[in-house]
């Protein structure tokens, strides 16, 4: 495989000048000629994480704009998607998390875009996708993904505790894929009932499809029958079904490169890595941090590995001064043992 390339658009002054920036972005989309190949009346997905509650480190929904209009104008409608997160919180499920992304600012009026989230209320909702990699064998996505054709990949770059950083790879893996995909990336076990919250209620037990869950002694039981969906993690009203945070790091990593790739299977993509406003930890953390490096630019893509590479190359020093237990050559050699793309690339200045 020879180099990939990663076009850069760097961030000075110009490109905080929106106009300025839309020039440069448009100047990067006849390049790539990503538009010219979508067939007309088409739905779009656009990845972009929309910030936890109390963080206003995410991207600027300008950013999301400028892109949307530019999808439009070829006549194909674009759809902000995002999944459930595997935590509780206001974005465990369908409703808090739209209503926490427009208090965000990621509303129609300023994006051109509807809000969709693809797996269901709670993140129950999901297809398996199989890639027989070495750690996942069949990946668990978002259900409604399998309704786009097409992508764009708006990723912010930063800090992430476990994963070391998070990139365009980590908004496709971790970003499209269920709840329960999200837990067999975590966790190397199901789901269980810790028997000092629960209360016996049986809202889970109705929920279940699978017929897992029943209720012993007053107390509900996950049986052999869980599938590892996840959903029953946001509908106890009293948090009683828990997971363990269990899963080696560097096998994490590797299994979001997994999901990844099993996200892009017929799929016709295109990724931009925003290394602006780069912060120690993920849009997650539940509060807003100052940056630990100065702002980079924007790293664009048909290759997510060499743009996640070229992202961290950037940014080495600072990552690994704060996240030095991860290897990060196995995991980028791991990227390109699975075909997820090329460490190899070349940078294209815009």
């Amino acid at each position: 495989m020879g180099k990939s390339i990663v076009y850069f658009i760097p961030y000075s002054s110009k490109e905080k000048n929106l106009k300025y920036l839309r020039e440069k972005i448009e100047k990067v989309f006849f390049l790539t000629k990503f538009l010219d190949k979508l067939n007309y009346g088409r739905k779009l997905a656009i990845k972009v994480h929309f910030g936890e509650e109390g963080n206003n480190n995410h991207l600027r929904p300008e950013y999301v704009r400028i892109i949307a209009e530019m999808v439009a104008q070829k006549s194909i409608q674009p759809y902000l998607v995002e999944t459930s997160t595997l935590y509780r919180g206001k974005r465990n499920n369908k409703k808090e998390h739209i209503k926490l992304a427009q208090e965000h600012g990621f509303t129609l009026y300023d994006t051109l875009c509807q809000i969709e989230i693809l797996d269901g209320n709670s993140g129950e909702s999901y297809y398996e996708v199989s890639i027989n990699s070495q750690y996942t064998k069949k990946a668990k996505l978002a259900q409604k993904l399998r309704r786009y054709l097409y992508l764009i990949n708006l990723a912010h770059f930063k800090g992430h505790l476990a994963t070391g950083f998070g990139g365009v790879i980590k908004n496709l893996g971790m970003g499209l894929a269920s709840k329960g995909g999200k837990l067999d990336m975590h966790s190397v076990s199901h789901p269980f009932v810790n028997e000092n919250k629960c209360i016996g209620c049986g809202i889970c037990v109705d929920y279940c499809k699978e017929g897992a869950i029943k209720i012993h002694n007053l107390v509900a039981k996950i049986g052999p029958l869980c599938v590892g969906c996840a959903g029953c993690l946001s509908i106890c009203p009293n948090s009683a079904i828990e997971f363990r945070w269990d899963q080696d790091t560097n096998i994490l990593a590797k299994k979001v490169l997994e999901y990844a790739k099993a996200t892009l299977i017929d799929r016709y993509a295109l990724h931009f890595n925003f290394l602006i406003n780069i912060t120690p930890n993920c849009d997650c953390y539940p509060r807003t941090e100052e940056k630990i490096m100065e702002d980079i630019g924007i790293l664009i893509s048909f290759d997510p590995l060499a743009c996640d590479q070229a992202g961290f190359d950037f940014a080495k020093k600072e990552i690994t001064k704060l996240y030095s237990h991860l290897n990060y050559d196995e995991i980028f050699d791991f990227g390109e043992k699975i075909g997820l793309g090329t460490r190899d690339y070349e940078l294209c200045e815009i």
